[in-house]
């Protein structure tokens, strides 16, 4: 893909992605997940197992693509749910019953998801958040919102906000440890907070 892979914008802030681009990446990656989970073809999700910046590849037009199907599990129409022995993939993207039990669901995706979330908007690979500090939800929501003031200043309008807090709050359900929690509701909306979102977005998937 021509700009590269998103690991490789996200460790060099001289390639400038400014919230809205960053914004459009998130969405991109989530209509891209919806559609390998319940939209290429009905009731055989593809599970993907090793999502991750370095495998989400951006076009000219900044767009993401999902790449990398090495690890990915095609579900039949009767499964919701496979068990394995060797819980292969990326320390760090990997949801907690995967590597602990080898459970793989289209949440393993979902919880991936929300790392990659939070290093789009923190614009660090590995940034200090909730289940890793004492911080409260609350507390790093503010604390990243406060980060994004000071770079916007007075160019930004307060629905950046409104996306930025919302974002954060879908990528921490997202990494809900506990998969029954955080990750069991599907919503959809064609924009997140506005109604101005080029393509869906995509929350939390349902329970199966």
């Amino acid at each position: 893909m021509p700009k590269g892979s998103l690991d490789y914008h996200l460790a060099d802030e001289s390639h400038g992605l400014d919230w809205h681009k960053r914004y459009n990446i998130i969405s991109g990656i989530c209509y891209g997940l919806h559609y390998l989970h319940e939209e290429w073809q009905v009731n055989t999700p593809i599970v993907h197992l090793d999502l991750k910046p370095a495998n989400i590849l951006l076009g000219d037009d900044m767009l993401p693509k999902i790449a990398d199907f090495g690890l990915s599990r095609l579900f039949s129409a009767q499964q919701t749910r496979v068990h394995t022995e060797n819980s292969d993939g990326t320390r760090g993207y990997m949801a907690p019953e995967y590597i602990n039990h080898g459970t793989i669901t289209t949440k393993s995706d979902i919880f991936s998801l929300g790392v990659i979330i939070i290093q789009i908007i923190t614009g660090y690979r590995k940034y200090p958040s909730p289940f890793d500090t004492e911080l409260s939800y609350h507390d790093f929501i503010e604390l990243v919102l406060e980060k994004w003031k000071k770079r916007l200043g007075a160019a930004a309008l307060e629905t950046d906000y409104q996306q930025i807090r919302s974002c954060l709050e879908m990528a921490l359900s997202c990494m809900e440890t506990d998969p029954m929690k955080g990750r069991q509701q599907r919503k959809f909306s064609r924009s997140l907070v506005d109604g101005d979102a080029p393509i869906s977005m995509l929350v939390v998937l349902k329970d199966h």
